[in-house]
């Protein structure tokens, strides 16, 4: 009846609103133009030619994210098992400070700084790389058309040999050979492209976009960090007989790690690296923040012009599924072929030494500590001499900029005089980037908001309120911040939800995601757990579909569907549709962790409590939940921390959150040259909430003795 009911009113909606249904609309013209192809592509091309741009585009970002990210994360991954304690220390930093600050936040950074922070393209000549505020330009390998088909298959070929090579059916010299034919096309029709100077800007060579360029780092930064920490744990899985064996056998240090122990690490780090990957594909949809034609943006402008919501997000879902499962499949075939290994293997593994603290209050310890740990040997010697002299060129800079060139009085003008940081700019505008567009009389209803959200995070330190009444506290201040927001009562005049914005609405929003969607997420995981098909079906069918789909997807189903579905005479602010997405996409998350919880309970707990006379329901209650969730506590305070970055995820569809108000704040044009000022301000917010996450989710495993 529910279900009858939703598609009835959404035929209303659809006839009242004059909007069609149907596929058709795929070949109808286009009209709007794409900066960035793979193909060849014109304003007259139809909307299925756009959007086979907009997948290409996606699968050339989400590749070259996941190379980048893989080969960086290892990167990581090595300096922070190096036995130099500087090099470890600053690997960790670099880890901490990426893993706790938005992915959206670090791609607006990114965004603002080569657009910003490089100089345009100027008359001058231009060499065959240049990088400008438009992008970087590189010389381009170009062929006529008699050659492209020709040089195509040669690729081809060559691939293929290179798989017989390895098979052995081919001879390596035999491969040599036709892969030197395969220059041929190259010789006779090829030539190079190189960057030169037109009249409004570089022209020829191969150009990438600033878009493209930040794009790809940010996407790569951000994954590396966790990349490198899944490469750590795998490397610390692999028994340390292996590495001694190896030693006895006369292999360096290098020769052990590159053929013996990476190659078993690698099988154990698949699972949660093609995760990771996975995460990668989907976040490229945040290409549509920065203007970037990837796939999502596209689809965006494609609704925009035919108003077929329906179809655009369902094109959107189908599509990040079969790319997230084709991947999966990939990924789990080669993992089988290597011989799945998700535990590792039996025996003691590998122990990294633990670093040895600095000293610290015991000054005649300094110079014994620092031969032991800085400057064993050569080339231990040499990098930390290395390390010094890079740390200090950047803290030199970095001091500079924010206390010795910065300017601390006066306004825009004075800041223009100096050559750092301008702090008049958060005298300015903090509470623009804090409260947003909330009237500035009420702003301590809103400051009082916020207060009260931190104050329930400040108490979930405590252990001694670990008890269910916690959940009841972070209700009761929830409702308290919602009542001061809104106002009507006692005397507080009323602010529309319009109005809400900036600090208090990204906490609101996070708060009332975990809390929301909590109980939504037991009966997910008890769902998929069931017997019964038409419970499991369902319960599994929502997991993996919204797992399955970028956020940017599911925001884009509450905001442009949501009101498809309720009749016309209902208007419901954007503020709660947003929110509903946030809970529903949260619990498909925590449904899993639980469901990890519930494996993990002994089968004996539920025949036990069968035993006793409980029923299902009151074994579930008494017996497995609490054992599951005292399991599940760690993933579910991780699930919390995604769940804060996840909000900056909001302005894209018009919600006035924390990052919105950041961009705002440098709008006008005498406070734009100080985006850095601002987004630094946002981001140790943003850092101190996820960090205090961070460790509250440590402080619980020791208090469960799960630490170590």
């Amino acid at each position: 009846m529910v279900a009858y009911g939703l598609f009835a009113t959404l035929a209303d909606n659809l006839a009242d609103r004059n909007i069609r249904t149907g596929f058709g609309f795929l070949f109808d013209r286009a009209g709007f133009a794409i900066g960035e192809t793979l193909i060849a592509y014109a304003p007259g091309d139809s909307y299925a030619a756009a959007l086979a741009v907009g997948l290409l585009n996606t699968l050339l970002i989400s590749a070259l994210g996941i190379i980048f990210s893989t080969l960086l994360g290892l990167a990581v991954c090595m300096a922070r098992l190096s036995s130099n304690w500087l090099l470890a220390r600053l690997s960790g930093l670099y880890i901490e400070l990426v893993r706790n600050i938005p992915l959206l936040l670090q791609m607006f950074v990114w965004y603002a700084a080569l657009l910003f922070g490089l100089p345009g393209p100027g008359p001058g000549a231009v060499g065959p790389f240049d990088l400008d505020n438009r992008g970087l330009h590189l010389p381009a390998l170009s062929l006529a058309d008699p050659g492209r088909p020709v040089f195509l298959i040669a690729i081809v070929a060559c691939a293929i040999l290179l798989g017989a090579v390895r098979r052995g059916a081919v001879r390596t010299r035999t491969a040599l050979a036709f892969a030197g034919i395969s220059l041929v096309p190259l010789l006779l029709w090829g030539g190079i492209d190189l960057p030169r100077a037109g009249r409004f800007g570089t022209v020829g060579g191969l150009s990438l976009s600033t878009e493209f360029l930040t794009l790809v780092a940010s996407l790569s930064v951000y994954a590396s960090a966790y990349l490198a920490e899944i490469f750590r744990g795998a490397i610390l899985a692999v028994p340390a007989g292996q590495s001694e064996a190896a030693k006895a056998l006369g292999l360096s240090p290098a020769q052990t790690m590159g053929r013996i122990v990476m190659p078993q690490a690698l099988r154990i780090a698949i699972p949660p690296m093609t995760s990771w990957h996975l995460n990668t594909i989907k976040n490229s949809s945040l290409g549509v923040a920065i203007g970037y034609p990837e796939f999502v943006s596209v689809v965006d402008t494609v609704i925009s012009q035919t108003g077929q919501a329906i179809e655009g997000v369902g094109l959107i879902v189908a599509t990040f599924l079969l790319l997230s499962l084709s991947l999966s499949f990939v990924t789990g075939l080669y993992a089988r072929q290597l011989g799945w290994s998700v535990a590792g293997q039996p025996g003691r593994s590998i122990q990294s030494a633990p670093l040895e603290p600095f000293p610290l209050r015991s000054a005649t310890a300094w110079p014994s500590w620092i031969r032991r740990n800085l400057f064993r040997g050569g080339r231990q010697s040499i990098l930390t001499i290395a390390i010094l002299a890079m740390t200090a060129a950047f803290a030199g800079k970095g001091l500079s900029w924010l206390l010795f060139d910065a300017t601390f009085a006066g306004g825009a003008a004075d800041c223009r005089l100096a050559s750092g940081a301008c702090w008049p700019f958060l005298r300015e505008n903090a509470r623009l980037i804090l409260f947003g567009t909330y009237p500035e009389a009420e702003q301590w209803r809103s400051a009082a908001a916020a207060a009260a959200l931190l104050s329930c995070l400040a108490f979930s330190f405590v252990p001694r309120f670990w008890r269910s009444r916690l959940g009841l506290v972070w209700l009761g201040a929830i409702a308290v911040a919602v009542l001061l927001l809104r106002g009507g009562f006692a005397g507080l005049s009323y602010v529309p939800m319009e109005k809400w914005s900036g600090l208090p609405v990204t906490l609101l929003l996070a708060s009332l995601a975990v809390v929301g969607a909590f109980p939504l997420a037991i009966l997910l995981a008890f769902g998929r757990r069931s017997a019964r098909r038409g419970i499991r079906w369902p319960s599994v069918a929502f997991i993996e579909l919204v797992r399955g789909t970028p956020l940017i997807g599911v925001l884009f189903l509450a905001a442009v569907l949501f009101p498809l579905f309720v009749p016309s005479y209902l208007s419901i602010d954007s503020l709660p549709r947003v929110q509903l997405a946030l809970i529903f996409f949260t619990a498909a998350y925590m449904a899993e962790v639980i469901r990890g919880g519930l494996l993990a309970v002994p089968v004996g707990q539920a025949e036990a409590a069968h035993a006793l006379g409980l029923t299902k329901w009151q074994a579930r209650r008494h017996i497995l939940l609490p054992q599951a969730l005292k399991v599940s506590v760690p993933g579910l305070v991780n699930t919390s921390i995604s769940e804060v970055k996840n909000t900056t995820l909001v302005l894209i569809v018009g919600v006035f959150d924390l990052l919105q108000t950041t961009r705002l704040s440098y709008v006008e044009a005498q406070w734009r040259p100080y985006f850095a000022e601002a987004y630094l301000f946002t981001g140790t917010i943003f850092f101190l909430l996820c960090f205090s996450l961070s460790r509250l989710s440590m402080k619980i495993e020791r208090k469960l003795n799960y630490a170590g």
